[in-house]
């Protein structure tokens, strides 16, 4: 539980992709035009990070342009490693969660879809794809979400946003240290 606890964690920190629009959206309703104050007063201050390396034990990338990285790679339990990786448009965003654990990349994609679910984020059935296993997400939470393993590590790798066939750019530059962890595209 506590694994699935962290990973609910994180992908819940991830959907702040969508809280600029949630604070127009709010403006509107209360019947004000949304100003650009209430885009940025909710959305994290990016900072262009194009070219910049990310190197971790699981996966090295070149930060691609018009990419950011709002907080920097995170220690997380159990070997574990999380990064944010946003696009300066704030749609697509792209979290990567990688441990080590004993459950299989389905068996973590099963426990994760099943309590989104239950905070409102529908999902289509998981699917094998390319060696992973993958979802699509919509309600609360638009986007793709892919669960990979190999000999004790997995992941959890979540693309957020209104038009995350974006982040091709992204997944052009990862490169995995470990095979079958990381999707080679958005969807």
């Amino acid at each position: 539980m506590k694994l699935i606890a962290l990973l609910m964690l994180f992908v819940t920190i991830f959907c702040f992709s969508n809280i600029s629009s949630a604070a127009a959206q709010s403006a509107q309703k209360s019947g004000n035009p949304p100003t650009a104050h209430a885009y940025r007063s909710k959305a994290p201050q990016l900072k262009e990070m194009g070219g910049q390396e990310v190197d971790t034990k699981y996966f090295k990338v070149i930060i691609p342009a018009g990419w950011s990285m709002p907080v920097p790679v995170q220690s997380t339990p159990h070997n574990g490693v999380t990064a944010l990786f946003v696009s300066m448009s704030q749609s697509p965003a792209v979290s990567i969660t990688v441990m080590e654990t004993p459950a299989t990349a389905k068996q973590l994609g099963e426990m994760t879809l099943e309590n989104m679910k239950k905070g409102g984020i529908a999902s289509t059935p998981l699917e094998e794809k390319d060696g992973m296993w993958h979802s699509n997400l919509s309600g609360k939470g638009k986007g793709s979400i892919w669960f990979g393993d190999n000999n004790g590590i997995a992941s959890v790798t979540v693309i957020t946003g209104d038009d995350i066939e974006k982040a091709e750019d992204f997944f052009s530059v990862l490169s995995p240290k470990t095979e079958r962890l990381f999707p080679k595209k958005a969807q």
